[in-house]
This record gives structure tokens, sequence and C-alpha cells, in this order.
């Protein structure tokens, strides 16, 4: 009789803790906030955010705002850095590799004067629910640049 209760017990406890077997840490990502298009910064943004996506197999996505919403603008001719690409080029890499590139739409038009069309094909316009659900998941960390 004893160990029908001990094995009823113990059945009891494992159907009541199942649900938190698949929990442990949250998720960690990466949110690099990229507000400058100066070549050597952005670069360096950029290649920690690559890196950190592919290296350590977390999610990243890069926030362009402010100036750095200038990175996407395929006007004017943009600077290369050492190894001969544009920041438009690593962040088309980064996308390609599953990087996640989003733009302030409000700095895409007041500061870089451009239109939702003109945008590279990947980039995403970060609509206030958006960018909030991106920023304010469990296990982000923010970087800035």
């Amino acid at each position: 009789m004893n160990t029908r209760r001990l094995l009823l017990v113990f059945l009891a406890l494992l159907v009541a803790t199942l649900p938190l077997l698949g929990q442990g840490k949250p998720k960690q990502s990466l949110f690099v906030n990229l507000t400058s298009d100066e070549v050597n910064r952005a670069t360096m943004a950029i290649t920690v955010a690559h890196r950190v996506l592919t290296e350590k197999k977390i999610p990243v996505t890069i926030w362009l705002n402010v100036d750095g919403v200038r990175l996407v603008d395929k006007e004017p001719i943009q600077n290369m850095y050492g190894d001969a690409r544009t920041p438009l080029e690593k962040l088309q890499a980064f996308m390609f590799d599953g990087g996640k590139v989003m733009i302030c739409p409000m700095c895409m038009k007041n500061v870089g004067g451009m239109k939702a069309s003109e945008l590279p094909k990947g980039v995403e316009l970060s609509e206030m629910d958006i960018f909030w659900t991106t920023l304010f998941a469990d296990g982000v960390r923010v970087l800035s640049y």
C-alpha cells in the first residue's frame, strides 16, 4: 500500500512539473542600435552583429536610426572599409546569413530623405509594434553604436 501511495505522489509531482521542464533561461538575442553612418563605426557594429549571429548562433537585429538610416541609401557613393565592401554590402551579407535589419520610419524620411519603396530588399520598417516586440523580448541584450 505504501508503495502505491509513493508511486501516486511521484506521478502527481511529475505531472505538475512537466510544464516547467521546457523552461529555462530565456532565449538570448542581440539588438544593435546603429545611429551612425560613419564607415568605421558602422562597420564595427555590423561586424560584431554578424559574428554574434554566425559564431554564437544568437539571433541578431540591427536597428538603423538617426544617421544610421543612410547606410541603406542607394544614392550616395558609400565609403568602403578595408575589405572593399560598403556598409550596405555588409548589411546585405548579414541579412543573407539570417540577421534582421530594421529601419526607423521617421528617421528614414526625415534624416535620410528616403521612402519605403527605396529600401533594399530585406530591410524592414520598424513600426512600433515590431520595434517593441523585438526590443523588449525576454533575453535581449542591447548594444549601441
